[in-house]
């Protein structure tokens, strides 16, 4: 039996979901899952065929200007829309999104048998980087980079976007389409070069790791590097099949060798990345969101006396890592964070202080001293102190401090620069909720024409109370503020008169309109077809 080897393949459930016979190509690859909750491991052990379906938010998308903002309620507000690929895109655990790879491994014999316990074999993962390294003319890059945009988008006009994504980005979307394209834009890609290479990340002994490109002699392991490789664990027969397992022996579902592994997508380690013209190293993260990956399953079996014998599966779809603050990722996860109350902190304040709190070192030599009385120091106002002191704040005291600063500078930030649509990433509810009201009054009139109580209400849904606060030219309010805004040609006013535009900011503050995500649609669970059909469940 050790004179046999190993091939892998998708799971039996893929197979049997997709009817894919094991003689295609598609039927060799280990295949990624999806999970919306901390315990998948547990959901999947009972049943690995369950899973969360992937959607339209699962791939990689490229924002695209809107020079015409149109529809009602918040696409008003939105000056860019996403733009789908082909590529698969995996989010981060704070998102609540988690992820396996998969695998069945099968004898390399004719029928390709099940494989069965094997207890000789252990089962990993390695992780393989795509770098693409693009080089030419800015132009032609460019003009490439506008086209591949806007033939994903299957709208010619998005070519005239001022700020495409670079052609590295979006070159892995279909391989059968992107043959079409380079046909048809040959001319701009003549001058452009790139090379794409497949990396290893190899670890030392000494801790760290690099990521290095596979068969290049110039970037081969030194002494005791070895690429890092993950453990997969074998699942056991799922809940439901026990039944049929314990009836049918050897043959039935304990014959199978299915293997699983908890994909990594992020990670605090960072290497010496090498930048070519001579320039000195630079600190990059081992996972990006801007690198492509794939992942191989590898099979090895110690063999007394000898080396190991190893077999790697076919390489999963390539994907790519969302970034902590991508907004399809934070969307799916709510967090609460309740402001210091004042009263209590008043009547700690009269208590023993205790030990808690943030305490801050200031090291000599790193004190910053000026008098914050007179507004911010001017150039060569503030000195550099002797520091050397430590300093216990409590840590509400800091919360409170950084939120008034937030609530300072929002306005500040969306009126200098113009960015509307920061005003619809927030719900505000006021005491009084007025919105219906507000809304139909504004379809008709401008802010500056809103009675006391409106603009009181007005303001309170953009998150400030202005209700005991002297509000004239030299004290504005949300309301006033938004009423003269000038737009940037300065042909006019951004929201005087626009009473749709006016309409959707309210409409986008709506707390009540806020769509509470639906389930997300699991994957179908087949029946086992080494158990009999007919076997209730």
């Amino acid at each position: 039996m050790n004179d046999i080897g190993f091939v892998m393949c998708s799971p039996w459930y893929f197979r049997e979901r997709e009817q894919v016979d094991l003689r295609s190509p598609l039927a060799h690859r280990p295949r990624l899952q999806m999970y919306d909750a901390p315990d998948f491991v547990d959901r999947m052990l009972a049943d690995p065929a369950d899973s969360v379906e992937f959607g339209a938010d699962d791939v990689w998308t490229y924002p695209v200007p809107v020079t015409s903002p149109s529809g009602n309620g918040r696409a008003r507000l939105a000056t860019s829309r996403l733009v789908p690929t082909h590529l698969r895109k995996l989010y981060q655990p704070l998102h609540e999104r988690f992820y396996v790879v998969v695998v069945e491994v099968l004898c390399d014999a004719p029928g390709l048998p099940r494989a069965g316990r094997h207890e000789d074999i252990t089962v990993g993962f390695r992780m393989r980087r795509l770098h693409t390294c693009v080089t030419g003319k800015g132009q032609p890059s460019r003009r490439v980079a506008s086209k591949l945009v806007a033939e994903l988008a299957k709208d010619p006009a998005l070519e005239k976007a001022a700020n495409a994504p670079d052609v590295r980005d979006v070159w892995w979307a279909d391989t059968a389409w992107r043959e079409r394209f380079k046909k048809a834009n040959e001319d701009d890609l003549a001058k452009i070069d790139w090379s794409t290479d497949v990396q290893r990340w190899l670890t030392s002994p000494g801790g760290g790791g690099r990521w290095a490109t596979v068969c290049s002699p110039a970037d081969a392991p030194t002494p005791g590097e070895t690429e890092e490789l993950v453990p997969m664990t074998r699942m056991p027969v799922r809940s439901r099949d026990k039944e049929c397992a314990d009836d049918a022996g050897p043959a039935g579902p304990a014959s199978r060798s299915l293997w699983f592994g908890v994909v990594p997508t992020y990670s605090g380690d960072h290497w010496m990345a090498p930048r070519p013209g001579g320039r000195p190293d630079a600190i990059e993260p081992k996972l990006d969101p801007h690198a492509i990956y794939e992942i191989e399953c590898v099979v090895t079996r110690v063999r007394p006396g000898c080396p190991p014998e190893t077999w790697a599966s076919a390489p999963t779809e390539p994907f790519r890592l969302a970034d902590p603050m991508d907004p399809a990722g934070t969307k799916n996860r709510t967090v609460t964070i309740t402001l210091p109350d004042f009263r209590r902190l008043a009547a700690r304040a009269g208590e023993p202080q205790g030990p808690g709190g943030v305490r801050i070192v200031t090291p000599p030599g790193s004190q910053m001293k000026f008098s914050p009385f007179g507004g911010p120091p001017g150039s060569g106002k503030g000195v550099i102190g002797a520091g050397a002191a430590v300093c216990t704040f409590a840590i509400e005291l800091l919360f409170i401090v950084a939120f008034f600063l937030f609530l300072m500078f929002l306005p500040i930030v969306v009126l200098a620069f113009q960015l509307w649509w920061m005003l619809a990433l927030r719900f505000c509810i006021p005491p009084r909720v007025g919105f219906a009201a507000m809304e139909d009054f504004l379809a008709t009139a401008s802010l500056g024409s809103l009675s006391a109580d409106a603009r009181a209400e007005f303001n309170l849904a953009m998150g400030m109370d202005f209700r005991d606060v002297p509000i004239d030219g030299d004290h504005p309010d949300w309301a006033g503020a938004l009423d003269d805004a000038d737009l940037p040609d300065g042909a006019g006013k951004v929201f005087a008169g626009n009473h749709n535009l006016t309409h959707a900011l309210v409409a986008g503050t709506d707390p009540t309109t806020a769509v509470p995500p639906a389930p997300l649609p699991r994957t179908d669970s087949p029946d086992d077809p080494l158990c009999p059909a007919t076997r209730s469940r």
